[in-house]
């Protein structure tokens, strides 16, 4: 097929722009047929701050001016670019608003690729559209790097004033000014976003007699000198506030144990400091801190609740910092409203996990967790009872991460584990990565929940309950569980927390990202982020919990899952020889992660021992004597594994929906089990809003598949209560081609056998 003019053209532009640079010529024609020219006049834009869009945009001519809008509608100018840059990157990924307006200052020309096409192009040539993005995020986290302090405030906290009104001459930070005209705002911004803002006042602890000792132009010197103590503890993501003399406010967005560690850093900077001149000489600080929201909910509240807490400080000997504690505690009986539950021993209050909003929210989480991957020295990683593909995965992904930092690493995990998570268990044996399935916890300065909705399901809690209660360790969460009765475990701060195909897929973000930083690298010797280890493992739990890419549901969710295994298989060219055991395909880790063993297929056959079709539900259900049986003789860890296998293969076999139906180990548990998935050619119904359909509280999952539980003494009859949903759930799907209700004894003629269809 010839090559028309106008695309020849197309394809000689994007040759000399740095993000396609390097590809063959066959991928720049691919995508230069599927981009188109736009121009716009001085003045207009190509897109403004808060409209939604699905298009990238690549200068080739002219100029373009990025600007961000304040709170009282002036334009801040952020940056001006030229031919090769471009902008709107996100949009090929995510449908979040656009983050800033680009207009053009001069005549100019774009090329744009709109998310559609590139969806496309990732089908069709994926590993030209994944090298693309690949670029994109380096030069985007070049962008960062290069960005000073005051420009990331400026955009992350919505700024309105220009430097020179609202930052202090003196020592560069910022003025009372600007905390007066802000602060309602940020407590605001919090509050709509749901992350944690602890607010902390600082005094230099007799700052008067050291004035009149050592003279004015001593003490100037000292507060420039204090400044800069504080910009070597404190992050970009921290607004530091010069209130007056020797005054200073910090409004730092974080949990309430960081800003703590933050405060103590700087108390110990100031003791170690000495001075030539006045040899005895000295110094230190008192700082009070209110926290946002779990002990004051405005802004009034956390300066009234701060500055009580400095004079605290001051009472109890100064050179130290206090936090707010309620004078008066609550009185007995009485209750917290549904939005503020009161948390365990008066902590902050429990949050149902609503996900990240947003790209600056995500990256500022990202930004801590990195911080806690440089600044602490071991980890302590665990998951949820019964742990799954993703689960194991995300562990395992998540360790080699801590790993590539020179940190330690340990895993808690059930002294029985699936047969087909021993090459991921290999891999941890591989690289120093402790794994503990019996007797106490080691010391670990950061503890990580990953893939565990709330805190009630982890592993073996009770053996690190002592860890959760010490505020000296971090607690870090990463998952992609969302609504039901899901509940926050990690610090505000540290919350990596959003929708996604897999915890797996957040945590290969988070690689990438790293991959990206060229600088963090360096600084800590890191070669290869997105080794062939970390990919496997990453792609292990992708697979596993979207069923081979079966059940994806968004653009952004698609294109890491292409990413990942383009990735992985791009390795298994380069590294892996053959004859050596390893993996050689997707196809082969997904085999080996879904294998049953012998005893598991025993379980399978008594499982399925009565299946019974109702409209366009395939259900099986054991009810007491068979549940009781199943534990006795396979115990918890197959009779979940098994499930999970089962309901695939009834779905399947349905051809819409199946469900399984059990009752937990009395000894263990007292719910009734139940776990409910569609198959994979059925996309008509969302199977989290039939959750909420029947009027479930206790679950959720994905649209493919969730899972719920109800007590056990509220389902006497399993079966009844199984065929009530089944009703239910026949309402929402409508009319299917099937509406007979037969029985089975085992797997009839031509339905999936134990494996076909597993987890």
């Amino acid at each position: 097929m010839k090559t028309s003019g106008a695309a020849l053209a197309k394809a000689a532009l994007l040759r000399g722009i740095e993000i396609f640079s390097g590809l063959p010529e066959s991928d720049l024609h691919a995508l230069s047929a599927r981009m188109r020219k736009r121009t716009a006049g001085p003045g207009r834009a190509f897109f403004r701050e808060g409209e939604s869009g699905q298009e990238l945009f690549v200068l080739v001519s002219g100029r373009v001016s990025i600007t961000v809008r304040g709170a009282d509608g002036e334009e801040i100018e952020l940056s001006r670019v030229g031919p090769g840059a471009f902008f709107g990157e996100m949009a090929l990924l995510e449908k979040a608003p656009r983050s800033a307006t680009c207009a053009a200052v001069e005549t100019s020309t774009c090329l744009v690729l709109g998310a559609g096409d590139f969806e496309a192009l990732l089908v069709e040539q994926p590993r030209a559209a994944a090298g693309v993005l690949d670029r994109m995020l380096g030069i985007a986290a070049g962008r960062l790097l290069t960005t000073g302090s005051f420009l990331s405030q400026m955009v992350q906290w919505g700024d309105t004033a220009r430097k020179r009104a609202i930052t202090d001459g003196a020592t560069g930070l910022f003025n009372r000014r600007y905390l007066e005209d802000s602060f309602e705002s940020l407590v605001a911004r919090a509050k709509r976003e749901g992350s944690g803002l602890a607010f902390a006042m600082f005094d230099l602890d007799r700052f008067g007699k050291l004035n009149a000792a050592c003279g004015a132009e001593f003490c100037d010197r000292l507060i420039l000198a204090i400044a800069d103590d504080f910009r070597a503890v404190f992050g970009e993501e921290d607004i530091l506030v010069r209130y007056g003399g020797d005054e200073f406010c910090f409004l730092l967005p974080a949990g309430a144990r960081e800003a703590e560690r933050k405060c103590e850093a700087v108390c110990a900077a100031l003791r170690s400091r000495s001075f030539t001149e006045h040899p005895g000489l000295r110094i230190s600080c008192s700082i009070g801190i209110a926290h946002f929201p779990s002990t004051a909910s405005t802004a009034a509240e956390l300066k009234e609740r701060a500055d009580k807490a400095l004079y605290a400080a001051k009472e109890a000997g100064r050179d130290r910092v206090s936090s707010w504690v309620p004078e008066v505690p609550p009185a007995s009986g009485t209750e917290a409203g549904p939005e503020s539950k009161a948390g365990p021993e008066g902590k902050a209050p429990v949050e149902s996990k609503a996900g990240i909003r947003g790209v600056a929210e995500r990256n500022r989480a990202i930004a801590s967790i990195v911080r806690a991957l440089e600044e602490r020295d071991s980890f302590l990683i665990i998951g949820h009872k019964d742990p799954d593909e993703d689960c194991v995965s995300s562990m395992v992904a998540f360790a080699l991460l801590v790993t590539k930092f020179g940190k330690k690493a340990a895993l808690v995990l059930g002294p029985a584990v699936q047969r087909g998570f021993t090459y991921l268990l290999n891999i941890c044996r591989y690289n120093l990565i402790t794994i503990i399935t019996e007797g106490p916890l080691p010391p670990s300065s950061v503890l990580v929940l990953v893939d565990t909705p709330k805190p009630e399901l982890i592993d073996r809690r009770e053996l690190s309950l002592g860890l959760e209660a010490d505020p000296a360790v971090l607690k870090m969460e990463l998952d992609h569980h969302l609504g039901a009765d899901s509940r926050y475990f990690g610090e505000p701060g540290l919350r990596l927390v959003y929708e996604a195909s897999s915890t797996c897929e957040i945590i290969g973000f988070l690689a990438m990202k790293i991959e990206a930083n060229a600088a963090l690298k360096a600084r800590h010797e890191i070669g290869e982020v997105l080794s062939r280890n970390l990919v496997l493992a990453v792609i292990s739990g992708m697979i596993g919990d979207s069923q081979m890419g079966r059940f994806l549901k968004s653009r952004r969710e698609r294109w890491y899952y292409g990413r990942f295994s383009a990735l992985f298989e791009k390795i298994l060219e380069d590294k892996t020889l053959a004859g050596r055991g390893n993996f050689s395909s997707k196809e082969q880790v997904f085999e080996a992660l879904s294998s049953l063993s012998r005893a598991e297929e025993d379980c399978y056959r008594l499982m399925s021992a009565e299946v019974k079709t109702i409209g366009s539900l395939c259900l099986a259900v054991l009810d007491a004597e068979a549940s009781r049986r199943a534990f006795s003789a396979y115990g918890n860890e197959i009779v979940v594994a098994v499930s999970k296998a089962l309901v695939d293969a009834l779905a399947e076999r349905s051809g819409r929906l199946g469900l399984v139906c059990y009752y937990d180990d009395p000894e263990v548990s007292p719910f009734a089990q139940f776990r409910l998935r569609r198959s994979q050619a059925f996309t008509g119904l969302d199977l989290r809003e039939a959750l909420k359909g029947l009027n479930i509280t206790n679950g959720g999952g994905h649209p493919g598949a969730v899972g719920f539980r109800i007590e056990r003494e509220r389902v006497p009859d399993l079966g009844a209560a199984a065929l009530g949903f089944a009703a239910a759930l026949e309402a929402m799907v409508g009319p299917s081609s099937s509406s007979s209700s037969s029985s089975s004894s085992g797997a009839a003629d031509g339905s999936p056998g134990p494996g076909a269809a597993p987890a």
